[in-house]
Parts: structure tokens; C-alpha cells; sequence
């Protein structure tokens, strides 16, 4: 069960200097096919955090295509995890813990990008960690650790005396976006998330992040492992990790989901999704790419082929991102000259 205390830092062996918490948003403007980012992963026993801004417009194949970039490594991590101040410029404060934020953020070399974002949760935090949410930790055989979740997003914790968590809300993001000069108004629909857990950065983690929500009163959420397969992103369906539907404002766990989905440069561009949740309730989404990405610098070690997608349940029409998530020695395994896998 996630409470207003899981908003700020947890408690952590203080020689695992591994531990990080982090708090991402993702936002958009679908009239103009723009996809935005804040990301920000605190690691409190080194002191240090990590943060990284990152915008795009329409279908970019190269990272050097996207409209900004602002990731800054090493920054002073801040006391507080709910009320801070990066020295990037990001300002991150939790209004109503732990369903409510603000972020400010305005580049401190000059007129690339400013932004003021509101977010609203639709529903109260869905808790991965937590069976009653979860219907796929009834099920041990379900549970066992897969690396490609890395220490976190539903892996079973290291150390039973500092638990990890991940928790996920839909939410309405309102504001506005100043890029380059030019001014939009933010009225989106997505997932926003924090976690915390040891973290290690080997690499080898390949996870679909896919939300489709379609306003206030429906959306859908899941955590899929990946793989390669003949050179393409497959979708391991057999091995999903958690999910949920969110309807009125409650939320019911998915049992079951089959995803498939095809692009270019491994850019997600299309995809079907069915899913049954533990009512046996059956949703059938189609999304097709607005605006996609390779966003690199959220993590060093990692990439995110990112996608805005227009979602289509029946006849309601959604706005929402599509992430998958590879380390890039994962990718080396399967898709470089010397791999042995895929």
C-alpha cells in the first residue's frame, strides 16, 4: 500500500551506495506532435542525482533530431525528495503527497526551454509490490526474478530489510511549454511513476513502459519484458510483469496482455494491444505513431525508443507514450557485429 510517505526518500543501508529513488513526467502536445520528458534519478548515499530534460517533435530517427536536450550527471542531490531545486534549473515539489506535483524548469544557458507543469493523479497510486493490485504476484512461478526489470519494476528486493517499490499513476498534466521561443499549452493525459530500490546499471534490462489513457475515466498501463528476435523488438508476452486498467477512478490488475507492435529504427509506430483484466473484462486498444524518438541521455547506459501514440479504444481517441526500454549491452548481445544472441 503506497502512502503519502513514499513520496519522499526511503530508508536505505547507507553503505549501499547503489540505492536510487527516482521521479520522472511525461507530457505532450498532441496537436503538434510533441512528446516531453523530465526524468531525475537521486542516488542520496553518494550524494549525487541525475537529471535530464529532453523534447522532440514529430518522428525523430536520431537522437540529434529531437528539438532539446538538457542531461546533467552528477548534481548535487538534493535533502528533500518532495520540495528541491536542481542546480540544472528543474524544480520538483510533491503539492499533495503522493498524487499531486508542480515542476518548474527553466534552461540556465539561455532560451532553449522553460517549462510550468501540473499533475493530477486519476486514481490512487497502483503499487506493483503489492498483490492486491498486482494479481500476477498470486502466482509465484509469475514473480521470479527477471534481469530484464534490473533491481527494480516488480523484482523481487535484495535486502528484505530496505524494500524496494515502483508505483504508478495515470494522470492530467496542465501548463505550459515555452521550446525555442515559441509557447504551447499543455492539457495531456499519461503515466507518471517513482521508484526506489538498489540500482544496478549493467545494461541488461529490455522493458516496454506503454500507456494508453484517454481522459479522466480510462486508461490502461503495462510493464512488458522485450527481446530480439531476428533483429526485431519482440514483445515477450508470456512473461508480463504487471499492468492495470483504471476505470472511474478504480483500478483492476491484468492477467493477461498480447502486444504486438512494428516501426522503423526501432521506433514503436504501431501497435495492437488486448488485454484482460482480473474481472475477465477484455480491452482491445490500436495506436499509431505521432511522434517518436531514440532518447539516449535519461540514462547513460540506456535507451528509450520512445513514442507519442494516438490510441483507439472503440471509438475514443487517447494521447499517450510508448517506451521501449533496452540497456545497451542488451542491444550489443543481440544486434552488434560480435553478438551471439537474437
Amino acid at each position: 500500500m503506497i502512502s503519502a510517505q513514499d513520496s519522499a526518500f526511503h530508508a536505505s543501508d547507507p553503505v549501499n551506495w547503489r540505492w536510487t529513488e527516482t521521479t520522472p513526467l511525461i507530457f505532450s502536445v498532441p496537436q503538434a506532435r510533441i512528446l516531453g520528458n523530465l526524468y531525475v534519478a537521486a542516488r542520496p548515499n553518494l550524494g549525487v542525482a541525475l537529471s535530464a530534460v529532453a523534447i522532440a517533435q514529430g518522428i525523430c530517427r536520431q537522437p540529434f533530431e529531437m528539438d532539446f536536450s538538457d542531461a546533467q550527471m552528477h548534481l548535487p542531490c538534493p535533502e528533500s525528495f518532495t520540495k528541491y531545486t536542481l542546480e540544472n534549473g528543474l524544480s520538483v515539489e510533491v503539492t499533495k503527497p503522493p498524487t499531486e506535483y508542480k515542476f518548474n524548469y527553466e534552461y540556465k544557458l539561455g532560451g532553449g526551454c522553460s517549462f510550468e507543469l501540473y499533475f493530477r493523479a486519476l486514481h490512487e497510486p497502483f503499487d506493483c509490490n503489492d498483490p492486491v493490485h498486482n494479481p500476477m504476484l498470486r502466482d509465484d512461478k509469475k514473480h521470479a526474478f527477471d534481469e530484464r526489470f534490473g533491481d527494480q519494476w516488480g523484482n523481487p528486493a535484495p535486502d528484505p530489510r530496505y524494500p524496494s517499490g515502483h508505483y504508478e499513476m495515470m494522470g492530467h498534466v496542465t501548463g505550459e511549454l515555452e521550446l525555442r521561443g515559441k509557447r504551447y499549452k499543455v492539457d495531456s493525459y499519461d503515466v507518471m511513476d517513482h521508484s526506489w530500490s538498489r540500482r544496478t546499471e549493467t545494461s541488461k534490462r529490455a522493458v516496454s513502459f506503454l500507456s494508453a489513457v484517454f481522459g479522466e475515466d480510462y486508461g490502461l498501463h503495462l510493464a512488458m519484458p522485450l527481446d530480439i528476435r531476428r533483429g526485431e523488438t519482440a514483445y515477450d508476452n508470456e512473461n508480463l510483469r504487471f499492468g492495470y486498467v483504471m476505470e472511474d477512478g478504480q483500478l483492476y490488475g491484468i492477467v493477461k496482455a498480447k502486444v504486438d507492435s512494428n516501426g522503423t529504427d526501432m521506433l514503436p509506430m504501431n501497435c495492437h494491444v488486448v488485454a484482460t483484466d482480473e474481472r475477465g473484462k477484455v480491452h482491445e486498444l490500436h495506436g499509431a505513431a505521432i511522434a517518436a524518438h531514440p532518447w539516449y541521455n535519461f540514462n547513460p547506459s540506456h535507451v528509450c525508443f520512445q513514442s507519442l501514440m494516438r490510441w483507439q479504444a472503440g471509438t475514443r481517441i487517447g494521447y499517450s507514450e510508448m517506451g521501449d526500454i533496452y540497456g545497451l549491452e542488451f542491444l550489443a548481445e543481440r544486434r552488434s557485429r560480435h553478438g551471439r544472441k537474437g
